[in-house]
């Protein structure tokens, strides 16, 4: 009885200490997540897989949840700020195009795609950010000073939510990261408008991983049930 009491305290101790620990690097990773316009997702993933001990695909369902909630909240406070441009709405309305089939896409490859060819993709995508910022220094600027958007960059910003989509499916992460770069140094938009550009892309393109793996289970239980039929 004595030994039974014993690791029952200790189970809710330990249980005490992950809950507070996660309400304290959550708050953390948000904070910072909050001032540049983040997900916090790729931050959260070691504290969840390492701490946390969950299975790498409850860490990216859990992780697209808490982005979605940190996302949708960081969206409204910035929107409520005045944190906004006109120019910000065809890019990101062109992101979010590209994003949803993306993230359909990379939902349906998580369990196929290889590590190296992420890694890949996502060094393409910061070797033409890199050369961006390059070419605005050599002319004496980093941002677009024209108001209004072109072709090319609704292009540009469809071709990287589409992307980016498939990374958010694959690995279950919003893709700020990768996102802002592109919005900030290839379309021109200031950093904060990117920021807030960044999560009102975020919101759809979260919201398709965890639908299209539920109906995936959907589909796999009726499957069996008919199959033990």
């Amino acid at each position: 009885m004595s030994s039974s009491s014993e690791l029952l305290s200790e189970e809710q101790l330990v249980t005490r200490n992950k809950v507070g620990a996660s309400i304290g690097y959550g708050s953390l990773i948000g904070l910072l997540a909050g001032l540049v316009g983040l997900g916090g997702a790729e931050e959260r993933m070691p504290f969840i897989l390492y701490y946390l001990r969950l299975s790498l695909e409850d860490m990216i369902t859990a992780n697209l949840l808490i982005s979605f909630a940190v996302s949708g909240f960081n969206f409204a406070v910035r929107i409520h700020a005045g944190v906004w441009s006109s120019d910000a709405v065809y890019p990101a309305l062109a992101m979010i195009v590209g994003s949803i089939p993306g993230a359909y896409v990379g939902a349906s490859l998580s369990h196929r795609v290889s590590q190296r060819a992420l890694k890949g993709f996502i060094s393409i995508i910061l070797s033409i950010v890199i050369a961006r910022v390059a070419y605005g220094l050599l002319i004496g600027g980093t941002a677009s000073t024209q108001s209004g958007v072109s072709t090319l960059e609704l292009v540009i910003s469809m071709l990287g939510g589409l992307g980016i989509g498939i990374i958010s499916g694959c690995c279950g992460v919003a893709g700020g990261e990768y996102r802002i770069p592109i919005l900030t140094y290839l379309i021109g938009l200031p950093l904060k408008i990117a920021g807030t550009a960044s999560q009102l892309v975020s919101l759809p393109t979260i919201a398709v991983d965890p639908l299209h793996r539920s109906y995936i289970r959907l589909v796999a239980q009726l499957h069996s049930c008919q199959t033990s039929g």
